[in-house]
């Protein structure tokens, strides 16, 4: 892998399900998602499908020039209430700890921000996962909440931190 990584951003297309399956069953990637789910090609195409249908999510593929490395979108989203929950999995090993899940969440809290006109965007988080809460310090979010003992995965019960960034304008 090459050291310069050029990060862009595009929407999920249907061709992307063989990648989006493989990441959510790559235990790396998915350590903290916390359900411990396998998906099979079925049961993501039935999702995609369904995904098309629905006006309220906006999934995006995360890019390095042209290969596809993770994906990132906002769901619930909230003309009313004006609000968005935030998600972000970056797929490919070998791309986590090297900014791009921090390139992809500004691009992305900007797009809900600037171009949805959000007053709100959260997210939820495992207390123990440090790197993506500090991460997501950085951008901005505010810890609004925990809830205790939220899932239980790898034989315990872990916490969940709800956290939240608001537009100022």
């Amino acid at each position: 892998m090459k050291n310069r990584i050029v990060i862009n951003f595009r929407p999920i297309k249907r061709s992307d399900i063989q990648n989006y399956v493989r990441w959510l069953n790559n235990p790396k990637a998915n350590e903290f998602i916390g359900d411990g789910m396998k998906v099979s090609i079925k049961s993501a195409t039935k999702w995609f499908n369904d995904y098309l249908k629905d006006r309220n999510k906006f999934f995006f593929i995360i890019l390095d020039e042209k290969k596809a490395v993770g994906f990132m979108g906002l769901k619930n989203i909230s003309k009313r209430n004006k609000n968005a929950e935030l998600f972000i999995c970056i797929g490919e090993d070998e791309y986590r700890g090297r900014g791009v899940g921090k390139k992809a969440m500004e691009w992305l809290i900007n797009y809900g921000l600037d171009k949805l006109k959000l007053h709100k965007i959260n997210l939820g988080v495992f207390e123990e996962n440090i790197i993506a809460v500090k991460l997501y310090k950085s951008l901005g979010f505010k810890i609004e909440g925990k809830m205790k003992d939220d899932a239980f995965f790898h034989g315990k019960f872990h916490d969940m931190l709800s956290m939240a960034i608001f537009n100022k304008n």
